[in-house]
Formats: structure tokens, sequence, C-alpha cells
């Protein structure tokens, strides 16, 4: 089995959009998510099995108290043997996927925008910045958290302008990383023809508020058991993976991406980094049966 506490220094930006997009297209398998509460924490496990790869196990949690308030790890299971082959840094694992799947989105939209404002100076939007900064070098990012000295630090650390939330909101390409449980993008001060990614969580996070959803019209969501996750999915949605096969989704004046979270991206990219990490030869191997 190969321990991998570490995987920022494998991943390529380029290779973890291609990794997700490829995985939309595979005969995959994977489990509708069951979540646990214990008082403020929620823990879920994520199961999902691609062919010519192992069967993925991420044990993810968010933890109100902690920092980062996601933490997960993953297994990588031999799926005749049974073997552990693999056990991962699902906490970054989770971040690099989840940026990498909003990459995608934006690639087959064909967005090419001037200004990417993020909200939220946390994990996700540390790891966003990472990857359309790859997608998009020449686009001026923006970047608010509540906590402005965050947004400071991360901003000087990746090339963004720390901004007000009503600044961040004019962009061209809007990506909402935040625990709140009340609506900071807010459908009146978007702009049309802009692009909204919202990475949020769960129930009881909410990150759109109604006027976001009407002006959508149609949106596009990672999961297709999305809808019974999060209140900021409106009436009309399409499963990206439907979409990139040809299904349609009418947008109205702005286009509207929401994620949850899908085991399908934990799968592809736990194989990702475990071939990865073969070829470099970087994982401390243990024996285990």
């Amino acid at each position: 089995m190969l321990l991998l506490p570490n995987i920022d220094f494998i991943v390529e930006p380029a290779e973890a959009v291609e990794t997700i997009k490829a995985a939309y297209f595979a005969e995959a398998k994977f489990l509708p998510r069951q979540a646990l509460t214990v008082g403020d924490t929620w823990f879920a496990p994520m199961v999902g099995y691609l062919p010519g790869a192992g069967i993925a196990v991420k044990l993810v949690g968010i933890y109100p108290k902690a920092t980062p308030r996601v933490k997960a790890v993953v297994i990588v299971f031999d799926k005749d043997m049974g073997t552990p082959l693999a056990l991962i840094n699902g906490t970054q694992l989770t971040a690099w996927r989840t940026a990498a799947a909003s990459g995608v989105v934006a690639k087959t939209l064909g967005v090419n925008p001037g200004e990417v404002g993020i909200i939220g100076a946390g994990v996700q939007g540390e790891y966003h910045l990472r990857v359309f900064k790859a997608l998009y070098p020449g686009a001026k990012y923006k970047i608010y958290n509540r906590d402005s000295k965050k947004a400071e630090d991360l901003g000087k650390r990746y090339g963004a302008i720390p901004s007000s939330l009503g600044d961040v909101l004019k962009s061209d390409l809007i990506i909402a990383a935040t625990a709140s449980t009340s609506p900071v993008v807010r459908g009146a001060e978007l702009k049309n023809g802009a692009v909204v990614i919202s990475i949020g969580a769960p129930r009881p996070v909410r990150e759109l508020d109604d006027d976001v959803k009407k002006r959508a019209g149609c949106m596009l969501v990672d999961n297709p058991h999305a809808v019974d996750e999060t209140d900021d999915i409106g009436q009309n949605w399409v499963y990206v993976g439907d979409f990139l096969k040809g299904a349609s989704c009418n947008f109205g004046e702005i286009a509207v991406y929401k994620s949850v979270g899908n085991p399908l991206f934990d799968a592809a990219f736990a194989n990702y980094v475990l071939e990865k990490a073969k070829k470099l030869g970087v994982a401390v191997e243990i024996k285990w049966d």
C-alpha cells in the first residue's frame, strides 16, 4: 500500500481538469451519499469506481470548529483482491478535484473571463485560484473574505486583489467557496452573461439567492443527487455528465454551476494521483497483506 500524505507537489492543474473530464465519460459506478450529523459535524462516506482503477472510498467530514473545516482521507482498494492500494490525503484530493471539476465546466461553457472573482479565502478558494490561474493566466483575479486579512494573505500568494463583495460580484466569472448559511451571491448584482460557480457544501450552506436561480433559468450540477442535498438549485437543472454528452441546458441571463461533490471525482483523482506517484516514485510503500 502506498502512503500519500501530501499530493500537492505532484498535481498539475491541466492534468487535473482532463482527469475529471474523462471521468464523466467512463463507465463509472458510485453510490448516493448518505451523511451522518453529530452535533455541528457533518460526516459521510463516498464510494466510487472507474474501470481499470481501484474502488475509492473517501471518508469526509465538515468540522465547523476545525481549520480547515473540511477534512478527509481516501483509501483505494483492489477490486478483485480487496487489498488496500493507497491511503491518500483526502483533504488535498478533495480540494484539487473540486477545483478541477469547476475548470471542466468553465472550459465546456467556453468561458474566457477578463475578471475572475472569488468569494472565500479558505481551502477551496485557494485551490480554485491555483487551477484557474493556470487555465486563465491573463485574467484579473479578485478575492473577498469576511476576514479581510485572509483575503490579503491569499491574494499575495497567488496574485489576487482583495476586494469588496460588491466588486467581486461584478466579475465575468464568480466562484463562491464559502460555508455561509445565507446567500453571498446576489442575483440582482450580477451582470448579464456572468458565470457563477458555487462550491459551498450541502445543507445548511446556502450561497445563492433566489434571484440567481431565476436569472439562471437552467443550472448545471455536478451530481444527479445534488438537488436532494442543497437549496441552491432551481427547478431546472442538468447533470454535467449529461451536458458533456450533448444534453441541453437553456441558460437565462447568467450561467450557474452548483457543486456538492461526486464520488466519481474522488475515484478518478485517486487513480490519477496513485499512478502519478508510482511514476515519480514519491510515495512511501508499506506491506499490508
